[in-house]
């Protein structure tokens, strides 16, 4: 069939191009010159098009370049299909009365085949990618030197990749399991795992995620063969999102665990710096595996060597284990706090933001200043400066990388030092 909008032109194509261009694309004013002409190009000659005669197909290869150009420039699906049906509306709002009854059937029906199109492109792009981060958390977490109950974490990875891989093929045949309770990680998690789990609220956020990110699969699996497209990308999406919460609450119970394993320094009861490269490796895999943040903050107490030398190391070994203790009464379970040498430690963060890495840090920094200790009959007190770092892992772990991450929070700790002391100061 062979469509023609040539009526609906009234103004000039490079009216229209304008209009929305200005109104409605997205992203724009963030490309530089040459993508914004890039963009514009495709949709002229999309307009074009349009006010020809045509057929289907010529629109529809034509909208693919657009897409796959679009997810190059890393745009969301969500902004591709606004700029979509604005430009529809657009055309719509060109037609008088007796052109509206007469095209808009065909218009609404080429428009819904263009938004399946792009959402096809989008999908199988989308799983690609997931594939590929996939396969990245699966070998981030076989290479973890210590493994806990995130071990379990690997078979839910397996499961989402075979997803994945079925949603890709439109393949319904040996999906994977959908049953919340048949699946590896869901016989694991209600069996075995409610004696590792011993928080009750941590177990029913777990097999909450997990039960509703089975829904979320049945979904995927009614809508696979049609060309709702549209439909499996938000539901995948929700599954991945899903997948990474319970990945977290599982990363978390396990630095809980190690934290108990860990040889700890007698007089402070922070962990020795002997279990420092072993436990930031770990962070950095479960960080990677989970797509998370950390932080990891450096501690040095401010004029120490002047209280061991006026005061005593009595006095001297009273702050540090005072240190340690406000450290504790600010940081969760999953947290850690590890003495680095003397006066110095390290505080690292799991999951968390460098915002609120830095609050957690700037508490610890004003209570511990606030916190009067009582030596001989004498108030005793001290502050400490923090320079702090967010480690975002995007590549696989490398021993050097923890030399290099002290030495970025190392110079923020100097920083912090010779700018009045007592704060805290983030790259």
């Amino acid at each position: 069939m062979t469509y023609s909008f040539s009526n609906i032109f009234h103004s000039d194509c490079e009216e229209i191009l304008d209009e929305f261009i200005d109104k409605y694309t997205s992203c724009v004013n963030t490309y530089n010159d040459e993508k914004a002409f890039v963009v514009r190009d495709y949709y002229k000659d999309i307009l074009t098009i349009l006010k020809s005669g045509f057929k289907k197909d010529e629109l529809l290869t034509m909208f693919e370049k657009l897409a796959k150009y679009k997810i190059s420039l890393d745009v969301p699906y969500i902004l591709m299909v606004n700029e979509i049906n604005a430009l529809k509306t657009i055309l719509i709002s060109k037609m008088s009365e007796q052109e509206i009854s007469s095209n808009i059937i065909n218009v609404l029906s080429l428009f819904k085949d263009v938004n399946d199109k792009v959402a096809h492109i989008y999908l199988h792009e989308y799983v690609d990618e997931l594939l590929r981060l996939n396969n990245l958390r699966i070998t981030s977490l076989s290479d973890l030197l210590e493994k806990n109950i995130i071990s379990h974490y690997e078979s839910h990875l397996l499961w989402l990749t075979t997803l994945a891989r079925h949603i890709k093929d439109e393949k319904i045949e040996d999906f994977p399991q959908l049953d919340d309770k048949l699946c590896d990680f869901g016989k694991w998690l209600h069996t075995d795992a409610k004696n590792v789990i011993q928080n009750n609220s941590k177990f029913k956020t777990i097999d909450a995620l997990h039960s509703n990110l089975h829904l979320f699969a049945k979904k995927i699996y009614s809508h696979l063969g049609d060309s709702e497209h549209h439909i499996q990308i938000t539901y995948l999406e929700k599954c991945e999102l899903i997948s990474l919460s319970i990945g977290t609450e599982l990363a978390l119970i396990d630095n809980v665990i190690m934290n108990k394993r860990v040889t700890k320094d007698t007089l402070t009861g922070a962990l020795n710096r002997n279990g420092l490269r072993n436990v930031f490796e770990s962070q950095y895999e479960l960080s990677l595996a989970t797509n998370n943040t950390f932080v990891l903050g450096i501690c040095d107490l401010d004029h120490f060597k002047k209280i061991n030398d006026t005061r005593g190391h009595v006095a001297g070994d009273k702050v540090l284990k005072s240190f340690v203790d406000v450290v504790k009464k600010h940081i969760r379970n999953s947290d850690v706090i590890i003495r680095y040498g003397g006066e110095e430690f390290v505080i690292i963060l799991p999951t968390v933001s460098k915002e609120k890495g830095f609050e957690v840090l700037e508490k610890i920094c004003r209570n511990f200043e606030n916190n009067t200790l009582e030596f001989e009959g004498k108030d005793l007190n001290a502050t400490v400066s923090i320079g702090m770092i967010e480690v975002r892992p995007e590549k696989m772990f490398k021993n050097s990388f923890i030399d290099e991450y002290i030495m970025i929070a190392d110079q923020k700790l100097y920083t912090a030092k010779h700018t009045g002391r007592n704060r805290v100061e983030s790259s």
